[in-house]
């Protein structure tokens, strides 16, 4: 028993003194990026928020002044707290897109069978240093981690040891992230586009299934995430607009063969949404028109290219249902 004691009792001084070194230590890096994206938003016409997808909406072809606040592997239960973040600051944006990758709304990144959970702990550390302290979707877990141990929740300790070289002065300061915002460029080889499209459908098919087993309501709750985020704009007299922007046709074609229950699921739960005052634009289900491989980066992201030709097919869309005023140019 007095062995089992001490390994406890070693086992807390050595956490505590990770936590204690990792401190002064840390690659706050992308915590700068992400502040300075949050500093950009308020006085803002509009504003993107959600997944990496959101690269595929351009404000320039909305003429638009516009923040970008999306971040890469983000599920809607953290754009949902994102969206409270830039509510509770002073004049935020009236017009919001919501960038919604289908897959993103049947994953919870509390649960580690994932795979991104440090996404949610990055998300964590980001909420803490701006004053939110809330949990997200009920998630103690990585709150637990994020709050109280930092040395366990930190995705790369390499950064540290290079930071204390750093304030040593045996190595330059590391260069500051410019923006964490993805706008992808390149062209997808249409002769690539099955094999790759299959590849990751494949993989996220078994994360989706390993999320569901321990979370078997994560698509009914990330509904009610999404409709929760409509609530609270329009109560701040915003509007949402929530997009779905196309994948490449192997990327869609290889979903709908893996997927296609979760997905009928979930454009059900968005006609319920658009019910309730929100506007849904589906590059999956309501295409405009066809976007073929040469107008991606790769089968999930669009390149620029892609991206103003589908912000145009936005604005068409939402001009010819009676919102085009303040979201499309002039003429």
């Amino acid at each position: 028993m007095r062995r089992l004691i001490l390994f406890f009792i070693l086992g807390a001084v050595l956490l505590a003194g990770l936590n204690l070194v990792s401190r002064p230590f840390d690659d706050n890096r992308q915590m700068d990026a992400m502040n300075a994206l949050l500093a950009d938003t308020p006085g803002k016409e509009a504003i993107i928020v959600g997944s990496s997808v959101g690269g595929a909406i351009r404000f320039d072809t909305l003429c638009l002044d516009g923040a970008d606040f999306f971040f890469v592997l983000q599920d809607v239960f953290e754009t949902r707290a994102m969206v409270e973040l830039v509510l509770s600051r002073p004049d935020p944006p009236r017009t919001w897109f919501l960038a919604l990758s289908p897959g993103a709304a049947l994953y919870n990144n509390a649960i580690p069978a994932s795979g991104r959970s440090h996404n949610r702990r990055i998300t964590y550390r980001f909420l803490f240093e701006n004053g939110r302290s809330g949990l997200i979707d009920g998630d103690w877990r990585q709150y637990a981690v994020t709050r109280i141990s930092p040395a366990l929740g930190y995705q790369d300790w390499r950064r540290r040891f290079q930071q204390m070289l750093v304030t040593a002065g045996l190595r330059p300061p590391a260069r500051p992230i410019d923006t964490l915002i993805w706008r992808l460029d390149g062209t997808l080889d249409p002769a690539q586009d099955a094999g790759m499209a299959q590849g990751q459908v494949s993989d996220r098919t078994a994360e989706i299934r390993a999320i569901a087993f321990y979370d078997a309501h994560v698509a009914q709750r990330s509904a009610r995430a999404i409709s929760d985020i409509h609530k609270r704009i329009r109560a701040a007299g915003g509007q949402l607009y929530i997009i779905v922007p196309p994948a490449s046709p192997g990327m869609q074609a290889s979903t709908l063969r893996h997927l296609d229950a979760e997905l009928q699921t979930l454009w059900r739960s968005l006609d319920e949404i658009e019910a309730e005052g929100a506007v849904v634009i589906n590059g999956w289900r309501d295409p405009a028109r066809s976007y073929p491989a040469e107008l991606f980066v790769d089968p999930n992201h669009m390149n620029p290219e892609g991206a103003r030709l589908f912000s145009t097919d936005i604005a068409s869309a939402l001009k010819a249902r009676g919102h085009g005023e303040g979201v499309t140019c002039p003429g």
